[in-house]
């Protein structure tokens, strides 16, 4: 990490530098080692959303077979875990850059709402699980109708 010394002439740049190197820091820290050692963001990425009825959770799996997957409700939490396998290559290779990790992963998600666990259901189209979640009778909103006194 190189010191770049501070220019008080210039207050704004100096403090655009000072966010960009927390920002950084941040970003290092909320990292964590993930498949082979490797440091990366949170996989699979995902998306939670909502409506009236259910919870909808996205992942993008790119590349894993849905025998590869597991899927799992237990109390409020849902847990997608599964493998990456490598391919196999009979030559030796030497990687120049490698993005795509491989292994095991797991992820957890703890569920904004009560659902009903007889009911989630789950599809896999183009590398990409969708996970419906209805949500449980209580959880759902109730029209109270007032009685005239």
């Amino acid at each position: 990490m190189n010191l770049i010394k501070w220019d008080r002439s210039d207050p704004l740049t100096s403090l655009t530098h000072i966010q960009r190197e927390m920002g950084d820091l941040l970003d290092i820290l909320s990292s964590t080692p993930k498949i082979e050692g490797y440091v990366n963001v949170e996989f699979p990425p995902i998306i939670v959303s909502i409506n009236e009825e259910s919870v909808f959770v996205r992942a993008e799996l790119p590349g894993i077979r849905i025998s590869e997957l597991d899927v799992r409700v237990v109390d409020d939490v849902l847990t997608i875990r599964g493998e990456r396998k490598a391919a196999v290559t009979d030559a030796k290779i030497t990687y120049l850059r490698r993005e795509r990790n491989y292994g095991t992963f797991a992820r957890s998600i703890m569920l904004p709402e009560k659902v009903d666990v007889e009911k989630v259901t789950a599809s896999y189209k183009n590398g990409v699980l969708t996970v419906t979640l209805p949500k449980a009778a209580e959880a759902k909103p109730k029209q109270v109708v007032i009685q005239k006194a």
